[in-house]
């Protein structure tokens, strides 16, 4: 669908929706643009016509893509969707608003709907040759544009009455009424989506059956888009880019440039029913997206910009009324905005989704409303035209808190949307979360959690399981403390998936072994800690001889002679060493005395055993590095071995 990544993050921001904006038309053009927002999201990816409902207060959307009619709030929530034919478009409805036609070409038909329900009342079927583009109601029948002609509808009989115009070139054209002008039909080679050749024909309707009164054209080129001002006397609309123009329906020919704002690229006209005159426009430097001129006046008295470089390309007047509606997209992101008319009261929601899930898994998504018990609905998009698609509902509880799962058994990323549709007097919201559905490859690294002597050389085995096409990993080490890590090997595993890389150990080392993904398998790694052992030495002496008592060896020392220790470990800064020295008292050997002494540089420490030395008496001793009691923690403890000694005359 080409929608803007703007979901990235991986926690979306609430995102308030535009209210109806309450703006007093000053007799002059308004200087600067009333900011109206992102607006209200739509959960379509198209819109084939727009229409509004006074009566019932609605605004009716078709998207083509679902094959859809969306009949919105006043401050676009969805209230209802419903199934309106193959590709549906046009959309009208009759003068007493108690009937919505909806014109479905793929299906040459139309529908027509109970307008206070959407409920269907009956489809007219128009023949195959039929492919109605543009749809009105006047003189009580329902009129149709179709590709090559113009026809008339009989919504009582369902009799069908073609008009061909033996021309080619009619390809969508245009279909106006005024309602000042009931018994007016003008009929206009154009699509808002392109310029046609300019044809306009004009009608007289009032009897039922059409009567050709002129024929005449704009000339190649300049009619893309047009309304009929209310009187039905005089044609407003556009051409590609610039200018706007205005013509008598007599005497198309006869346009002279008309609303010159300074704003080009028109996608959009309307024309209220006091004369009131609204462009969107598709701009994207900061002018203006929405412009209002009043009645007899050609300034634009009313300006309005919209968020996200959208282009507007649908205005509707509430007939009758004051308030204005648009539509803009960017790519396939449709929002809705609503200007003047009461103001709603604001409301909020927030998302929060995984960033990364397996397919098929359970995704899980939980948000707060601002409404308490609103129900909130999740949307899905798949970046393919026409996949918006509602996946789930929820009741927010009393907090406004609610969770919605989805699960997708594709590798795709796909984009979500929360949408709290409000009410007649509270303003939807929505925020969004994009989630990357892929395969995660079984990855696995050998030695983890292992204790290994200072200065061993450890081979590590790296296991890749079955991906699409990449079959690199990474392995990295990263040894405890500042020193940074480094890569050891970078390279495709072997045919049964393994990948090995050696490693001699000083310190208590992590390894990394890293996939970065490929089209179908999602990046992921492994980790491993290899538990280095301090390397500690202890080296006794001034002793006078070394014999054993049983089978144990010890090291004499003459009663006034004060034994030297001398320990080396491995050095770090700010390292300590632990000597514990024991006795035999009652038989058993019980700790005598614990010393914390530092280390230097060169990773040494030197105690001296000063005092009194009972002859006869047994002793041991040993040096220790302790993980984080020796001041660091960049290795795992470890102890020299007891070496025993006593005293004699």
């Amino acid at each position: 669908m080409g929608m803007m990544k703007l979901r990235a993050a991986l926690t979306a921001a609430a995102v308030a929706c535009t209210a109806a904006v309450s703006v007093a038309a000053p007799a002059a053009a308004a200087a600067v643009p009333t900011a109206l927002g992102q607006g209200a999201y739509l959960p379509i990816a198209g819109v084939g016509g727009m229409a509004v409902d006074p009566l019932h207060k609605r605004v009716l959307v078709t998207n083509p893509s679902a094959n859809s009619l969306l009949s919105l709030s006043y401050f676009g929530g969805v209230q209802k969707s419903v199934p309106a034919g193959w590709n549906a478009g046009a959309v009208t409805l009759s003068p007493d608003y108690a009937t919505v036609y909806v014109a479905s070409p793929d299906e040459h038909q139309i529908t027509a709907f109970d307008a206070a329900t959407l409920s269907p009342k009956r489809t007219y079927e128009l023949g195959q040759q039929v492919w109605p583009r543009q749809i009105a109601v006047t003189s009580g029948k329902v009129w149709m544009a179709y590709d090559g002609g113009m026809g008339s509808l009989d919504p009582a009989t369902g009799e069908t009455t073609l008009h061909d115009l033996d021309n080619d070139a009619w390809v969508n054209p245009l279909l106006l009424t005024a309602p000042g002008a009931p018994g007016t039909l003008v009929l206009a080679n154009a699509w808002r989506y392109s310029v046609g050749n300019g044809d306009v024909l004009v009608y007289d309707v009032s009897s039922g059956d059409a009567v050709l009164k002129t024929k005449s054209r704009f000339g190649d080129g300049t009619l893309r888009d047009a309304k009929l001002t209310p009187d039905g006397s005089t044609l407003i609309g556009f051409g590609n880019e610039c200018p706007i123009w205005k013509a008598p329906i007599t005497d198309p020919a006869a346009k002279t440039t008309a609303y010159d704002n300074g704003i080009c690229r028109p996608q959009a006209i309307d024309i209220n029913t006091d004369g009131r005159v609204a462009f969107g426009y598709g701009n994207y430097d900061g002018t203006a997206d929405i412009t209002i001129s009043p009645a007899g006046s050609q300034a634009a008295a009313e300006k309005f910009t919209v968020d996200n470089d959208q282009a507007v390309w649908w205005t509707a007047w509430e007939p009758g009324g004051s308030r204005l509606f648009a539509i803009g997209n960017v790519g396939e992101d449709w929002r809705f905005h609503a200007i003047h008319g009461s103001t709603p009261v604001r409301s909020t929601i927030s998302l929060s989704a995984p960033a990364i899930a397996a397919p098929g898994s359970a995704i899980q998504f939980t948000g707060k409303v601002s409404q308490p018990g609103a129900r909130v609905e999740l949307y899905c998009d798949s970046n393919s035209p026409g996949d918006k698609f509602l996946v789930a509902t929820a009741t927010a509880n009393a907090s406004g808190q609610f969770t919605l799962v989805d699960k997708r058994p594709e590798t795709f990323v796909y984009d979500y949307t929360v949408v709290y549709a409000g009410t007649d007097s509270i303003a939807p919201a929505s925020a969004s979360a994009s989630v990357t559905v892929q395969n995660t490859p079984a990855l696995t690294l050998s030695h983890n959690n292992t204790v290994n002597n200072y200065g061993a050389t450890v081979t590590l085995t790296a296991h890749l399981g079955t991906t699409f096409n990449n079959r690199a990993v990474q392995i990295w080490a990263d040894p405890y403390g500042t020193e940074p890590q480094r890569l050891l090997r970078w390279t495709n595993v072997d045919a049964k998936g393994n990948l090995t890389a050696s490693l001699k150990l000083t310190r208590t080392t992590a390894v990394l072994v890293k996939f970065t993904g490929d089209a179908k398998y999602g990046p992921t790694s492994a980790r491993s800690v290899l538990n280095t052992r301090a390397s500690v030495a202890l080296q006794p002496s001034r002793q006078y001889k070394a014999a054993k008592i049983g089978t144990v060896p010890y090291r004499y020392y003459h009663a006034n002679v004060h034994p030297y220790f001398l320990t080396t470990i491995n050095p770090y800064p700010g390292r300590k060493q632990r000597l514990t020295l024991e006795v035999v008292s009652g038989g058993k050997w019980k700790v005598w005395r614990v010393l914390d002494l530092p280390l230097n540089t060169k990773g040494q420490s030197a105690f001296t055993l000063t005092g009194t030395h009972p002859v006869g008496a047994k002793y041991r001793a040993r040096a220790g590095y302790l993980t984080t009691t020796s001041g660091d923690s960049v290795n795992y403890t470890n102890y020299s071995p007891y070496y025993y000694f006593t005293f004699t005359k």
